[in-house]
């Protein structure tokens, strides 16, 4: 009986796991640990650019049929491919998830074969570190186990050029065998080796994958995500349109431990990035219409369960036609001595417009509002709102009653009220100014 005919895929394929799972020591020819400073291989000076791309590079044939059955029965009995003997699916190597392998591709066009079996539902990236060597062009292939007639179908691939790293990603699910190919493009190297993990992660949010530009999901003139960085070595990419240019506030945050940062790319993704940006920051850039490249990881350690939200949009040149509505029925805007302003009581609601650099008005885009009041017990008031398509925003907020400490005479009687202030801020543009807190009205005595 064949262990992977059509009649018989699902007994061949649990007494495959069953094979894996029983001798993963045997399985494994050579792994090693994963090595934590790997990761830090993307510190490396950039590839340099390359003219082949992946629309005109010519892939490596892959033989139509692969008989996994006597694939794994070799290495179940401990028989180990000799080193560059892996150069075909037939012959490849079994890794164990979440371990590394170093070997030198010897000959231009070599390739070397691996494969690995997935236990559980989750995703698979594959990371080489390539030789440091300007002449030399490697790159990397996913592919798929059709247990059903033995095919390899193509996943994932990765194209930098020469000293860059290669990494791809592919969705799995539980029973799913995967074979690797690290192909020698352009040279070969026989002494020094490159060094291939492969990484098996539980948790990948749901843009998975996108490892790397040819698997970068898409977005047009603005982009706001929440992701996580799913292993160490996890790269999230989004290919960003922009139809028109402007001023882009881009920002990166997350909780998360670890050295976290965001690369903007112009069509270039070889070489260093135009701007970075670290966790927890923002910067403001004017980028001009055409396509930009964004990409998160961490050059150390992550959190998978804890997401980050990455944000590129439009900033905002002004906050315009800013009034504040009182509930409490007191006049809005006077003067107590301190200069014109709005005078609040308890319940308020700030209005405004937002526009871009070039007045344009701004839809869609937060608005942060921040009102002091620094003579009550809570000093801070935070509320957020949304500007609508129109760029008009309109944000309530509820105070803590003022004290009274200043005191503003008039003919009969006198207004008792506090300074405070408020802050809006949008993505780029903020103001403060003060604030009449109002607190109570006292009468004079008739007669005096």
């Amino acid at each position: 009986m064949k262990l992977f005919g059509l009649g018989t895929a699902r007994i061949g394929l649990t007494a495959l796991a069953l094979l894996l799972l029983a001798s993963p020591s045997a399985m494994a020819a050579t792994p090693e640990r994963l090595d934590a400073a790997l990761p830090r291989a993307k510190e490396w000076a950039p590839g340099v650019s390359v003219t082949a791309t992946a629309e005109n590079k010519k892939r490596p044939e892959v033989p139509g049929r692969v008989d996994l059955q006597r694939l794994t029965s070799r290495a179940a009995v401990g028989e180990v491919t000799p080193l560059g003997a892996n150069n075909s699916p037939a012959t490849a190597q079994y890794l164990d998830l979440n371990t590394q392998v170093s070997a030198p591709l010897a000959t231009p066009n070599e390739q070397a074969w691996y494969y690995v079996y997935v236990p559980a539902n989750g995703k698979v990236t594959a990371f080489v570190q390539t030789v440091n060597n300007a002449s030399l062009d490697y790159d990397l292939y996913l592919y798929k186990y059709n247990p059903a007639n033995g095919s390899l179908a193509a996943q994932a691939y990765s194209f930098y050029g020469p000293t860059h790293y290669e990494q791809a990603s592919t969705s799995a699910a539980a029973g799913d065998i995967y074979f690797i190919l690290v192909h020698a493009y352009v040279g070969a190297d026989p002494v020094n080796p490159y060094t291939l993990a492969v990484l098996y992660s539980s948790l990948p949010d749901v843009d998975e994958p996108n490892d790397n530009p040819w698997q970068a999901k898409s977005a047009v003139d603005g982009l706001s995500a929440v992701r996580t960085l799913d292993n160490a070595f996890d790269e999230d990419w989004t290919v960003l349109t922009l139809t028109q240019e402007n001023a882009f506030a881009v920002s990166l945050n997350t909780a998360a431990t670890g050295a976290y940062q965001l690369h903007l790319f112009g069509t270039n993704i070889y070489g260093a990035p135009l701007a970075t940006v670290s966790k927890n920051t923002q910067a403001v850039f004017t980028l001009p219409p055409g396509t930009w490249h964004v990409r998160v990881l961490s050059l150390d350690t992550v959190i998978p369960a804890e997401p980050y939200t990455v944000r590129v949009a439009v900033a905002a040149g002004s906050l315009t036609d800013i009034k504040i509505l009182n509930h409490q029925g007191v006049e809005d805007y006077i003067n107590y001595g301190q200069g014109y302003s709005w005078r609040v009581q308890t319940n308020a609601t700030f209005q405004g417009v937002l526009k871009d650099r070039y007045g344009r008005v701004l839809p869609n885009t937060p608005v942060n509002l921040a009102v002091y009041t620094p003579k009550t017990y809570r000093k801070e008031t935070f509320a957020t709102g949304l500007s609508d398509a129109n760029g008009a925003f309109s944000i309530p907020v509820e105070l803590p009653a003022a004290l009274g400490t200043l005191a503003y005479d008039f003919v009969f009687g006198a207004e008792y009220y506090d300074l405070a202030s408020f802050s809006l801020s949008a993505e780029g543009a903020s103001g403060t100014r003060h604030l009449y807190h109002y607190a109570y009205m006292r009468w004079y005595p008739t007669g005096l």
